[in-house]
């Protein structure tokens, strides 16, 4: 879960945002994993052949570089970062005053989420991945701040020659603490080359 206990108490009810990663969408990004990402030119034409329309030579609003027909939005240079899932709350007179995914085509939000709710995401989207190319090469948790804060933040990761598939969730990166979000990634990462270690994940995948 997000750091709910680091957040004020009095805080409205938090959110789960959502845009679905069906198999056929999965299967678009484990084909696109297998890119040279460092190729601008290529792996922009690889999107756009799929029907994400491109935001061009600057990103767009929210920093993305194209989105999928279903909404989501996909950013990264020299890499790819598709969020499908945010938890949240909005607060008028706080650091997120209106709620930027209400209304957003493809997406769907849930107040007051049960426990566990963005888990169920992260799981159902990894779940989707293993299916169409096995299961994960690397599984393993990071737990920010500690194990004592009972934050846990799960990193199942593919091989996928000079590329990394990650299904992971982290901190939002549009937003400040204690938000967090839910991705797919895809990272560059030489085939012999290790994985970094667990503690630097976040940033490595960030």
């Amino acid at each position: 879960m997000a750091d709910r206990e680091g957040a004020a108490a009095g805080t409205p009810p938090w959110i789960v945002a959502a845009c679905p990663v069906d198999p056929e969408l999965a299967a678009q990004v484990a084909d696109l994993s297998l890119l040279d990402w460092a190729d601008f030119d290529l792996t922009e034409a690889a999107t756009t052949a799929l029907g994400w329309p491109s935001t061009g030579d600057l990103p767009g609003p929210l920093g993305e570089r194209c989105h999928t027909p279903a909404g989501h939005l996909v950013h990264g240079e020299g890499c790819f970062s598709l969020p499908f899932a945010y938890e949240y709350f909005v607060d008028p007179a706080g650091e997120l005053a209106t709620d930027p995914w209400a209304g957003r085509p493809g997406w769907q939000c849930r107040a007051d989420p049960p426990p566990g709710a963005l888990d169920a995401r992260l799981d159902a989207v990894a779940a989707t991945f293993s299916a169409l190319i096995g299961p994960p090469d690397h599984d393993v948790v990071h737990h920010p701040g500690g194990p004592a804060r009972g934050r846990r933040w799960r990193h199942r990761i593919w091989r996928r020659g000079d590329n990394l598939l990650a299904v992971a969730r982290g901190q939002d990166p549009l937003c400040y603490a204690p938000f967090e979000h839910a991705f797919v990634r895809i990272q560059p990462l030489p085939a012999h080359a290790p994985l970094p270690p667990t503690v630097e994940l976040p940033d490595f995948l960030g």
